[in-house]
């Protein structure tokens, strides 16, 4: 079962003062590297390496990137999975602004298939003393493919607390595997370790209706360490999945956004999806997520609304 926190934040550790940088471009701060990014990882700890996936190339403007990935990243369809798109964008806003993110949304406007790179345009709306402001436009040829809207920063206010509470789930690796993604096709079915810590597996559905909530265990870094914000963003999206549940038959939709809320930056190997659905109403659904980490501290949390499209349970 997933304990009660036991283990540090490392948000303080991410503490910078950035009071005292030097402005670049008017209203736009100078590239400094991500806060945290310099400190040394604990005994048995790997630095995180879903975020290393995305390969950031400079261009001749600051605030301008080109982003490479591969394609375990990409869904079933060919296509860059969202929260990898939102993954890019906060990964390239740090970069920008030199602060850790705090919140993000992302609208979703097309597909992006195969593993083109796409450009990534930052623009920092509001820099304040504590709290950057900022969006970021995620394109390829032109074409707008994610527009992100991203806060970021760091305050000191005294210890953190945290009020909701994860569900009672075996461990990890007393759970089945999730029968959702197909292996074997370099996609994110062989990027990601999914396994099932509540509900049913597809196969058991047979179209009888079942909970709201669910819950799956999530690797997507086979080691220990201390999770990123393009994983947080990665696994949020995988929200959608967990409609199969109430409906009794798998779920064939998609997003249209994805706004994530982050919390501690804890160690971890494993990442347990808690999945809170509330309503289906004039074809979208709505539903948000808890991720925790396997001491149960609270990761992040996700929300999205998604185009229903449910199969038929006799195909």
């Amino acid at each position: 079962m997933v304990s009660s926190p036991s283990t540090r934040c490392l948000w303080p550790d991410l503490m910078r003062d950035h009071n005292t940088a030097e402005p670049g471009e008017p209203g736009v701060p100078v590239p400094v590297p991500v806060p945290g990014s310099e400190s040394v990882p604990g005994p048995g700890v790997q630095r995180p390496g879903f975020d290393e996936l995305f390969k950031l190339q400079p261009t001749a403007s600051p605030t301008r990137w080109v982003c490479e990935y591969p394609r375990l990243v990409l869904t079933p369809r060919n296509t860059l999975q969202g929260g990898a798109g939102l993954a890019a964008a906060l990964l390239a806003t740090e970069a920008v602004v030199g602060r850790p993110t705090v919140w993000a949304t992302a609208q979703y406007l097309s597909f992006a298939e195969g593993t083109e790179p796409v450009e990534l345009e930052v623009a920092v709306e509001v820099a304040g003393h504590m709290t950057t402001q900022a969006r970021c436009v995620v394109t390829r040829h032109g074409v707008e493919i994610l527009t992100a809207h991203i806060a970021l920063g760091v305050r000191p206010f005294g210890p953190d607390r945290t009020w909701v509470t994860p569900p009672v789930v075996p461990p990890p690796l007393e759970c089945p595997p999730f029968d959702y993604f197909v292996g074997g096709r370099g996609d994110l079915g062989d990027l990601t370790d999914i396994r099932l810590a509540l509900g049913r597996q597809t196969r058991e559905l047979r179209g009888s209706p079942g909970s709201s909530n669910s819950a799956r265990w999530c690797r997507v870094t086979p080691a220990r360490h201390v999770v990123g914000v393009g994983e947080i963003a990665f696994i949020g999206d995988l929200l959608p999945m967990s409609f199969c549940e109430p409906y009794g038959a798998e779920y064939h939709g998609s997003s249209i956004d994805n706004t994530v809320r982050f919390g501690c930056r804890a160690e971890t190997e494993w990442v347990l999806l808690d999945c809170r659905l509330e309503q289906v109403a004039n074809g979208f659904g709505h539903g948000h997520a808890y991720l925790w980490s396997e001491d149960g501290q609270l990761l992040g949390t996700a929300s999205q609304t998604m185009v229903m499209r449910i199969a038929n349970p006799a195909d």
